[in-house]
């Protein structure tokens, strides 16, 4: 495939998904404030071990109940804020309706994980599930990686 080419089409199964009291998209910080149930799929629970040691993942999921794609939106839906792009905001109204949300783990057992924060709706397909890490996913360890002689500390090994 050359540079410029696109792929015809990307398909994505869901590894697991969410389970909490909103069916309808609502006032964001309630969800927020919320507790959710992620199930994984049992062929999955493998993949969850080591989980529990952090406090923080993120959570890639399918805007499913997405009404389509919109070039421009209010931000959070507030019309008192100006319209911008949809790829400057967090709208499921995207070119392709992927969420990612960081959540924190409440618990992990078995292949239920209970987290608060997650703003995805009930019935929500989960895509994927990453750890938060400071040095990954926050402005911190990009000015960290421009010293050469950097080196980040995994995490997990850190809380034990």
């Amino acid at each position: 495939m050359s540079q410029n080419t696109f792929p015809e089409g990307v398909v994505f199964t869901p590894i697991g998904f969410v389970t909490n009291n909103f069916n309808e998209p609502g006032d964001p910080k309630s969800l927020r404030n919320s507790e959710s149930i992620i199930t994984i799929d049992q062929k999955f629970t493998g993949a969850l071990d080591g989980l529990d040691g952090y406090r923080f993942i993120l959570v890639v999921f399918y805007f499913h109940r997405s009404k389509g794609y919109q070039e421009r939106v209010h931000p959070m839906g507030d019309r008192s804020i100006p319209m911008r792009g949809v790829l400057a905001t967090r709208s499921p109204l995207r070119p392709n309706p992927i969420g990612i949300t960081v959540a924190e783990i409440l618990s992990v057992n078995g292949n239920i994980i209970r987290v608060k924060g997650l703003d995805a709706l009930n019935g929500t397909p989960v895509l994927d599930i990453k750890p938060y890490e400071v040095h990954f996913d926050s402005h911190v360890g990009v000015e960290r990686e421009k010293d050469p002689s950097y080196r980040p500390v995994d995490s997990l090994c850190q809380r034990k």
